[in-house]
């Protein structure tokens, strides 16, 4: 009976030592993951900032009020989205205004993008608050806990400093310059083609998918970008109106430039029936597309 006890004790000894044990190890594999995903997560956040940061200033430049007293309003590049992993899917199906400019639009067009899914975004957001429980709050003025719902919050602070860094080294001042001089280009092409009989619409500065101009005549449906760069223009210019006269349901597409064009952009423009011109060429459109 003795033995039988002894037997019973180790055997209840042993089971509880594997229990402790695995919880243990279940436990370091949870926080490593957790670790991992909070890393993943900031690191993608912070390379799509800095790969899209002279955008991102242009866009918040473009979209900031200013009332007759010089004072600066920011709700239209902040924006108000929903911060329920639900509600956001629900409004992004439902092709939500909520989305459609600022820092919203970049989160869903790029950063969602990159991570594949909201249920994924949330997951690694959820690591990385696991990882930094505790938020400075600056609205409040305190340290409290980082909750799901500051996904936002955060992304918003993170684009916010990067502004404000280019800002504070003077960037600024030529992205407003260059904004204005592309601005410039694009009505100098509008006009050239109304003077020769095309009716000619500008597309949203948000959203346009690389199409600056339509231009219609009878069954026609040009979809043109405009591109005034001292360098020659690349591929990434060809492959954005390519996409564009699929979005816009165009009929031909056109780029024009006063720089002229890489030889790869040339050779990929061929392939994918683009066709690239200068702003000369415009007054005869209709003899480059035929």
């Amino acid at each position: 009976m003795k033995n039988i006890f002894i037997i019973l004790l180790i055997f209840i000894s042993f089971s509880i030592f594997v229990i402790i044990r695995d919880y243990q190890i279940k436990k370091k594999r949870l926080k490593l993951n957790n670790a991992l995903n909070s890393n993943f997560f900031i690191q993608v956040i912070n390379n799509l900032i800095e790969e899209n940061k002279y955008n991102l200033l242009e866009e918040r430049i473009r979209l900031r009020d200013i009332d007759a007293y010089g004072n600066e309003d920011y709700k239209k590049w902040i924006g108000n989205p929903p911060l329920d992993e639900k509600a956001i899917e629900k409004n992004i199906l439902n092709g939500s205004k909520r989305f459609r400019e600022g820092i919203p639009y970049f989160w869903e067009k790029v950063i969602l993008k990159k991570f594949g899914s909201t249920e994924l975004f949330f997951e690694k957001w959820i690591s990385y608050c696991s990882e930094n429980p505790n938020i400075e709050d600056e609205i409040q003025g305190t340290i409290r806990k980082l909750e799901t719902e500051d996904w936002f919050l955060f992304i918003a602070s993170q684009i916010e400093k990067s502004c404000l860094k280019l800002i504070e080294n003077n960037y600024s001042k030529t992205i407003k310059e260059n904004y204005k001089k592309g601005i410039k280009f694009e009505n100098h092409c509008k006009e050239i083609l109304k003077q020769h009989g095309w009716e000619v619409k500008e597309t949203p500065n948000t959203g346009d998918q690389g199409v600056d101009l339509i231009a219609s005549i009878n069954d026609l449906r040009i979809c043109i970008q405009c591109k005034d760069h001292e360098k020659a223009i690349g591929n990434k210019a060809v492959q954005e109106i390519s996409a564009g006269k699929l979005f816009w349901k165009g009929t031909h597409a056109i780029l024009v430039s006063k720089s002229g064009f890489t030889k790869s952009a040339q050779e990929l423009a061929n392939s994918n029936n683009v066709k690239l011109i200068n702003e000369f060429q415009l007054k005869n459109l209709e003899k480059f597309i035929f």
